[in-house]
Order: C-alpha cells, then sequence, then structure tokens
C-alpha cells in the first residue's frame, strides 16, 4: 500500500511507516521503563495496534470520514483490544500503552500528511486520539468481560471433570457390583459356590467404590485453609500419590502471605498438573516447587513419566482449564514435554497487582 507523503506527487510504501512506528514504540517502552518492554507478546501486540491506528487515521484524514466508518484494504476498521486480556494487560496498561502510541505516532502522522494550517494539524491529532482511545476502551471493556467469562469457563470445565470422575469410577464400580448381586441370586439354588464367588466380587467391588468416592468427595471439600497453600499440596498428594512415586515438595517464600483467591487458583492448576502426571504419565518421581517473591510467584510441576508431543493433547483437557486458572489471575502458564523425556508445568503468577 501506498501513501501520499508531504511532497507533492510522491509517495512512500506503508511497510516503510510501519516498521519505523514498530522501531519507535519499542524504544519508547525502554525508554519510558516501561515493564511491557520486557514482555515480547505484548510489545508485538502493541506495534500492531499502533500500525492499524495508524492506517485508519490516515485513511479517515485523507477521505475526510468519520473514523468509525474508515476502511483499510476494503476491510472495516478492527474492533481490537480483544487480545489484551488473555495476555494479561489491564486497564492501567492499557492507558499507559495508549498513552505512548499517541506520543509516538502524532508526529509520523503530522509527518505524513503534512496539513496545511494549525486547524488541519488539530484534526489530525482530533483524528490520532479517537483512534487510540477506542482501542483503550475496547480492551478495557473486554477484559471486564473477559474475568467472568473465563471463570465462568473454568467452573463448567470443573463440573465436567466431576461428571467424568463420577461416571467412569463411581457409577460403573457401583454398576459392576450390581451385576454381580444379580448374578449370586441367579446362581443361588444352582450353584451355590459360584454364587457365593460372584457375591464376593460384588461386595469387593463396592468397597472399592465406596473407597474411591471417599477420596473424591474429600478432594472435592479440600482448599486452601488455614495450612495454607503447601499443606493443601501435601494432602493431595498423600492421599493420591502411589507409594512407588518419588514425590517433593519445595517452598521458597512466605506462602502464608498470599491472598486467599491466589492460594486456592495455584493450588486448582498445580493439583491439575499433578494429578494428570500421576494418572496419565506413570512417571517415578514428581516434583513440585513454589516460590514466592514480592513481584511474582512461580510454580513448577515436573514428572520424569512418558511424556507426549504438545500438540497431540486433546481439545478439552485440563491445560485450558489451568492457562484460565492463571490468566483469571493475570499471570502466565507454560507446557513442555517429549516422550519418554518427562513433562514440565510452568505457572508465573503477579503479586501485588502487577501484570506479567
Amino acid at each position: 500500500m501506498l501513501i501520499h507523503t508531504a511532497q507533492a506527487d510522491s509517495y512512500r510504501d506503508l511497510s516503510t511507516v510501519h516498521q519505523e512506528i514498530c522501531r519507535s514504540i519499542r524504544h519508547a517502552l525502554r525508554r519510558d521503563g516501561n515493564e511491557l518492554a520486557d514482555r515480547p507478546d505484548a510489545v508485538d501486540e502493541l506495534t500492531a495496534q499502533a500500525c492499524a491506528v495508524f492506517d485508519e487515521v490516515i485513511t479517515a484524514v485523507a477521505r475526510s470520514e468519520p473514523l468509525d466508518t474508515v476502511t483499510v484494504n476494503g476491510t472495516a476498521a478492527p474492533a481490537c483490544g480483544d487480545d489484551h486480556p488473555r495476555r494479561g494487560l489491564d486497564w492501567a496498561h492499557s492507558l499507559r500503552a495508549g498513552t505512548t502510541l499517541f506520543e509516538v505516532m502524532l508526529p509520523m502522522v503530522l509527518r505524513e500528511l503534512a496539513p496545511a494550517n494549525e486547524a488541519a494539524a488539530t484534526r489530525i491529532s482530533v483524528v490520532l486520539h479517537q483512534a487510540v482511545l477506542s482501542r483503550v476502551t475496547r480492551g478495557s471493556l473486554a477484559r471486564m468481560t473477559f474475568l467472568p467469562d473465563r471463570a465462568l469457563a473454568s467452573r463448567r470445565d470443573e463440573r465436567r471433570h466431576i461428571a467424568r470422575e463420577l461416571h467412569d469410577r463411581v457409577l460403573h464400580g457401583i454398576g459392576l457390583a450390581l451385576q454381580g448381586i444379580d448374578m449370586h441370586q441367579y446362581h443361588a439354588e444352582t450353584s451355590p459356590a459360584l454364587a457365593r464367588a460372584k457375591l464376593d466380587r460384588a461386595a469387593g467391588l463396592l468397597r472399592q467404590t465406596a473407597h474411591t468416592l471417599q477420596h473424591f468427595t474429600s478432594e472435592l471439600r479440600r482448599s486452601v485453609g488455614e495450612g495454607g497453600l503447601e499443606r493443601a499440596l501435601r494432602s493431595y498428594l498423600e492421599a493420591h500419590a502411589d507409594p512407588a512415586v518419588e514425590v517433593a515438595v519445595r517452598t521458597k517464600g512466605n506462602l502464608l502471605a498470599l491472598p486467599a483467591n491466589v492460594s486456592e487458583e495455584v493450588y486448582l492448576i498445580l493439583r491439575e498438573a499433578a494429578r494428570n502426571a500421576l494418572r496419565h504419565a506413570s512417571p517415578s518421581r514428581l516434583d513440585i516447587t513454589v516460590e514466592v517473591t514480592d513481584r511474582v510467584l512461580h510454580a513448577t510441576v515436573t514428572d520424569d513419566g512418558c511424556g507426549f508431543q504438545v500438540g497431540s493433547l486433546p481439545v478439552g483437557g485440563g491445560l485450558p482449564s489451568m492457562r484460565e486458572r492463571a490468566q483469571l489471575l493475570c499471570g502466565q502458564l507454560s507446557l513442555s514435554s517429549a516422550p519418554s523425556v518427562g513433562t514440565v508445568v510452568e505457572a508465573w503468577i503477579p503479586l501485588g497487582g502487577r501484570s506479567l
């Protein structure tokens, strides 16, 4: 795409200006000591938004059209900001980012459009301000709806997990036991020994099912209480880890000082990661570490189990739920694994109201 420049009858490649915008945005973030400068995903998003703003302003001013009717390359101006909540940009970050966008881009837009007088320059400034503010507003509103939506999704996932557990482990065991009782009644007169064996097996299945249900209901009741995150993790592992698995829990920092909502969500993330490892990876060792500083909580769950190709994970498994819980806390979650090597799940949760 070409844009008209200050020089009459001359044009510049728009991609050249986009490159300049990206360089200037990155420089401004570093110059101002903005913590977003250390987040490549946030910087990429911000520079993409800046280039889109530039295109819209250039088109709106050139056509003398209202900003909300502008189309660029035949496409309506996008409702940007939707990605901000997923990447942890809260409204405060959006405001700071918007200020940076305006300060960096105003000189560029004025240079490219070369307004003929002060009134034209003022209009360009107003249009740029509207374009930037629109994105800040959309990003903030998107986050406001994103948080309750994600919380609701996490609860739905948890209910689905409960339903699967009840069906696959509890109801199945009860069903087999009832079949054994029926077979006992069928063989009671013709083959007492066989009938007795069927009854004994049914009793064993019911005891096993009762044990499973006891652990399951205990897990549902368990939360991070006065003992804190570490005690809750150890309690879960003591109840569910096979004795053959070497389990280690290491902590650093004051976990008891964590806000209750942070402790609870982090516990659910780490519990899900540990449960996946114990149930599916057949590990000989499981390590959980939690480190807390004034600014961040960093937790890892590492196993030496069978591992897997990360891209082969089924849709709707535990990973999306863990990621959503981390995002609800403005944090991040990553997973790495390889066949025959093992799996590492890491979570970073900001503390003190600061996003990562």
